[in-house]
């Protein structure tokens, strides 16, 4: 497990990308970070056919004698129906232990991957994450999205599994061939794809 844990790390400073704590930027207290799968029923299969994924941060107000809870979007995932969902779980979530504070921060992260999906994920599935992140996300990299960096971390551990020891391909260079690879061959599998692009890139 620790190596696990070393290759999620690695692959996190081989993208660039730290995980951002909604604590860092809230002044109010962070009390939840909830992330929601597309194996999830509150996950519409609609939404994930069409590559909507995307974090949404809400202020909570839990209610007290009887008044109903208050939510508030404060960081939009720029999808209404992900603010929508998370506005709805937002006010049925019961709270404990907040310390005193009357309202705090719940961030909901939509992904369609899950670590254990990603094996069997397609060029096809890759290439419309990438055109709904393009036409969302214009001004962040594909870097961010979150199948590239577990897929990096699974690729990272296989090859020291295998004692592959050369050093490994830039991210960016990586990213480009498997995007430009999948373009051309949607029917083939994703982390495939990646695998050789990276073989090809730190080839001797």
């Amino acid at each position: 497990m620790k190596t696990i844990a070393a290759c999620s790390t690695l692959a996190l400073g081989v993208l660039g990308l730290a995980p951002q704590s909604v604590a860092a930027q809230a002044t109010i207290p962070a009390w939840r970070e909830i992330t929601i799968y597309a194996s999830d029923a509150s996950y519409p299969q609609a939404l994930v056919r069409r590559g909507v994924q995307g974090a949404v941060t809400i202020e909570l107000t839990p209610g007290t004698r009887g008044r109903k809870a208050a939510a508030t979007v404060r960081d939009s995932s720029r999808s209404a129906d992900l603010d929508a969902l998370a506005l709805g779980m937002a006010r049925q979530l019961v709270i404990s232990g907040a310390d005193g504070a009357t309202s705090g921060m719940v961030t909901y992260r939509f992904r369609k991957d899950h670590p254990s999906t990603i094996a069997t994920k397609t060029c096809a599935d890759l290439n419309v994450d990438v055109a709904y992140h393009s036409a969302t996300f214009p001004e962040r990299s594909l870097r961010e999205l979150p199948v590239f960096y577990e897929s990096v971390g699974k690729l990272i551990y296989s090859f020291q599994r295998e004692g592959e020891r050369r050093t490994f391909p830039p991210a960016d260079t990586l990213f480009d061939a498997t995007l430009a690879a999948c373009a051309r061959t949607p029917q083939a599998g994703m982390l495939d794809v990646l695998r050789q692009e990276a073989l090809k890139l730190i080839a001797p």
